[in-house]
Formats: C-alpha cells, structure tokens, sequence
C-alpha cells in the first residue's frame, strides 16, 4: 500500500458547509480578501441524519463531529453494509473544551462532590468518536487522539498501520476541535507569550469545525485524491518545489512567492488545521482553487507543534507519481 485513497470528505465549520464553500474561501484569502469567521459552525442539518429527540442533550462538539462523519459517508456512496468493517480514528487538539470548561466550573462552584456528572462524562475526549461509531453502527476499533497541532498525522499513522495490518477495510478518520469563548479570551494571552512565527496563527480567534475523511487501501476509490508519505518526528520534512500548505507553528512562514501558504485566515486558529489542509490539497489537486492557485500535482502539508515536533504528508491526484 503505497497511500490511502480518499473516498470521500465530510466538512462543518464556521465559514461553511462542505467542499464548494472551503474553496470559495480559500480563493478569496489568496486573492487577499479573507477573514476568519468569530462564529460556532451551523450543524442544524444533522437533523437530516438522526431524530430531533437524539440531538436534544448533544453537545455542539460532538454534533460537528457527527455531522462531518455522516457527511463523508454519503459523499463515498457508502451504506451501513460497507461501513460494517470499518475503524474509526478522530485527532483532536483541546476536545469538547466547552464541556470540559464547564466540568471545572462545576467543581469551582460546588466542589467535587457535587461537580457535574453530565459534563464530566461528556468531556471525555473519547465520547465523540464513540458517538459516531453508535450513530454509524460501526463495530471496528475506535480511538481518539489528542495533541495539539500534531494530532492529525498521528491519527493518519494509526490508519495507516490499521489499513496494513488488514484489521478493517476502511478508516473513517476526522478532526474536531471547536470555539469557544474562554479560548477566544485567552487568544491574545496566548500571542503575547509565544514567538512571532506562532503568534501570527495566535492573534486569529480559534477555528470551530470538522472534517472526516473515508480512507481505502485501494487506490481506485481515490475519488478526491491520495494521502502518501506521512511521518512525524523531530526532523523538518520538506519537499522542494512543490506546493506546501502550512499549519501549526509553521503558520508564520506563510510565503506565496515560494508557493507555500497558509490558510489559517480561512479557518481560524485550530489545533487540527492539518485536516482542512488535507481538503484544501484534495480541492488542489484537483484544480478547484483555480485561478487563485493554479492546478498541482501534489501538494505537501506541514506542521509543527510548540515542542518541535514535525508532521508531513503529500496529497496527489490519483494518477500522479
């Protein structure tokens, strides 16, 4: 196996819902006219997928979660028969931070006898994930990864690794993270104790969103393209002369001259931009930021997390080298 062919993606967020709305974004920040939107993503559609009454104690976490997830499902063609022998891997920076929040303010204001046990169980980061695979009847193995900035290369290992070893047929792979208030209070805070290259990603409000991916061994279902050569380790990983999207603390090295770009004003500050970096190389690959960025053969994405620890992968169209 030489990549993971993308069947299909599934994507909520505050700017948007789905692949025509990312690149309209997307072609405007290169044209110099984006900003990232202060807002919680729009996940009223989820009603389309389960009942009201199943929705009516979710947390808006888990409810993009469950939204990317349905939506990458229905974007590969696939029903609850080829789901069947399905993983499911979700990379997260802060998890439900709103629910976590609100455990400890629970704690604050009551002590620990009398802390939230709804908020506290729904914290969990591990809650999400579980969640989709119930809604999805999916019965392969679930993890959930936590990291920030370097979360989604790790959770594309573990496919990776899963997809090799022949455990299941396909992965269901997303990334969550989502806004809220106190982070956004934090933001500055955050900016004014971090160096430049990192506060250039600092001084945006945070991100809210979520994207799943379908991954398949085979690379004729590659219908959005193909994830190739990931690694994660404390060695820069760099492909010259090809197209790099930045995230993490290699935001700041934001320099179209040298076609390397970073989307951060699209999407906000996020510890899993990586993952709307994925679909913003998919929608490369394909020609669909066109004119802004012309048509690429491969695009690489980048991170780097604040201990310096790197994360890399190159998107391809199916037929590229």
């Amino acid at each position: 196996m030489t990549g993971m062919a993308v069947e299909g993606i599934g994507l909520v967020w505050s700017g948007g819902h789905g692949l025509d709305d990312l690149a309209a974004r997307a072609r405007d920040m290169l044209a110099g006219t984006a900003t990232p939107a202060d807002v919680r993503a729009e996940t009223d559609s989820l009603k389309n997928y389960l009942p009201t009454r199943a929705l009516r104690r979710m947390d808006h976490f888990t409810r993009m979660t469950l939204l990317a997830a349905f939506e990458a499902a229905r974007d590969a063609g696939l029903d609850a028969t080829a789901l069947a022998s399905t993983g499911i891997v979700l990379a997260t920076g802060y998890g439900p931070a709103a629910l976590t929040f609100e455990f400890l303010d629970s704690m604050i204001d009551f002590g620990p006898d009398m802390a939230s046990p709804q908020a506290f169980a729904h914290s969990v980061h591990n809650i999400p994930a579980a969640t989709v695979a119930v809604s999805l009847k999916l019965t392969g193995p679930c993890t959930t990864i936590g990291q920030i900035d370097t979360a989604v290369p790790a959770a594309l290992l573990t496919a990776q690794a899963w997809l090799r070893e022949g455990r299941v047929d396909r992965v269901l792979l997303g990334a969550s993270d989502e806004y809220t208030n106190l982070l956004r209070a934090v933001a500055p805070r955050l900016a004014a104790g971090v160096s430049g290259t990192i506060a250039g990603r600092r001084h945006l409000p945070p991100g809210d969103g979520a994207a799943f991916f379908c991954l398949h061994p085979d690379p004729a279902r590659a219908r959005h393209g193909i994830v190739r050569d990931i690694a994660l380790g404390t060695t820069p990983i760099l492909t010259p002369e090809r197209a790099t999207f930045l995230s993490g603390c290699l935001t700041g090295h934001h320099d179209p001259s040298k076609n390397m770009h970073a989307f951060a004003p699209v999407y906000g500050s996020l510890p899993v931009a990586m993952a709307f970096d994925i679909v913003l190389a998919t929608l490369a690959v394909n020609g669909r930021l066109e004119p802004t960025l012309r048509i690429q053969n491969a695009v690489q994405c980048r991170t780097r997390d604040h201990d310096g620890l790197h994360g890399a992968l190159t998107v391809t169209r199916r037929t590229a080298s």
